[in-house]
């Protein structure tokens, strides 16, 4: 199966070496292009093809299946004024000495580049990481109270009162004396009254405040434990690229011996299962004899037990949109 290796350089004649070098170690002139950068001032002719400029030109090289960021950031270098080296290769031994070939001539790191072009035009994505807030407040709300009402009862009273009496009291006394002449004074008719005295209870009633019943408040404090849930968003960053599942080789494989190109291809084959028609809503398990199959026609000379576990990584990251 034809592949593509690509390299980027700054200067021209870097460029030009690495097509030289690659036609001395075996590569004919049709299987290397080299696309120069928008306003240089060499005299050869930038590599096109119709439809698209060199835009469609890495489209048709990487075929509709390669993500479109991969033609888009060979497209920005050429439109920054690099140079864009390919080279066809029909297998892997072919690709490792393009790869070889091309790290002689110093190519740019394309990673780096492509985040200073794209901060520079405006083309970063900023991702919002949202979280609710809590604010607890407190508010003045009514609750119980006292009412007070004002009555008015009769107490029975009982006091013992000694009251004074004087009554008239009539004696006769008998007496035998001579009558005097004040005696003989009295000696005609009339009257003589006497009156009798005595006392009366008197009830009299004064009003006097003995108690007063004050109302009033009292501000006190408590706490209160609020529960309650936020929500926020989360964001997983992962990389993406040529160099995505680095990571997984150097926890599985680094320490067996080989490079990380060796294992790139068995990646990216992976990748493009977890996406193609063939292949999608269906697990490992299920398409495991198929990709097999397919994997040792393309790749005769790379065996399938060796390379399986990378495959199964990426194809099962198609869960997580990749």
């Amino acid at each position: 199966m034809a592949s593509a290796v690509v390299a980027v350089f700054d200067a021209y004649d870097e460029a030009q070496s690495t097509v030289n070098e690659l036609m001395s170690a075996g590569f004919n002139r049709n299987e290397i292009k080299l696309n120069e950068g928008e306003g240089t001032a060499q005299g050869t002719q930038r590599t096109s093809r119709p439809g698209g400029g060199v835009k469609g030109f890495f489209q048709n090289l990487f075929g509709t299946e390669r993500k479109e960021d991969d033609i888009r950031l060979y497209d920005e270098a050429v439109r920054h004024g690099n140079y864009v080296v390919t080279a066809i290769t029909e297998n892997d031994a072919k690709s490792e000495i393009a790869s070889e070939v091309m790290s002689h001539h110093h190519p740019v790191d394309i990673d780096k580049r492509s985040s200073e072009w794209f901060g520079s035009t405006g083309q970063a994505t900023s991702i919002p990481v949202v979280q609710e807030e809590v604010k607890i407040g407190k508010r003045e709300v009514q609750r119980g109270g006292v009412r007070v009402f004002k009555r008015v009862t009769e107490i029975p009273v009982e006091e013992d009162v000694t009251l004074r009496e004087e009554r008239v009291v009539v004696e006769r006394v008998p007496v035998d004396k001579p009558a005097s002449s004040a005696d003989l004074s009295a000696f005609k008719e009339g009257s003589a009254e006497f009156r009798e005295r005595g006392e009366e209870a008197v009830v009299g009633k004064t009003a006097r405040v003995v108690e007063e019943v004050r109302v009033g408040t009292e501000i006190g404090e408590r706490k209160e434990r609020i529960k309650e849930k936020i929500r926020k968003t989360g964001v997983e960053v992962e990389r993406t690229g040529p160099d995505r599942y680095r990571e997984h080789w150097q926890a599985n494989y680094a320490n067996q011996g080989g490079r990380y190109e060796d294992y790139a291809p068995a990646y990216d084959y992976g990748a493009w299962a977890s996406t193609s028609d063939l292949y999608q809503n269906r697990s490992w398990d299920q398409v495991e004899p198929e990709l097999r199959t397919d994997w040792e026609t393309r790749y005769p000379t790379s065996k399938w037990e060796r390379f399986k576990d990378s495959i199964r990584h990426a194809f099962s990251r198609k869960d997580k949109g990749y």
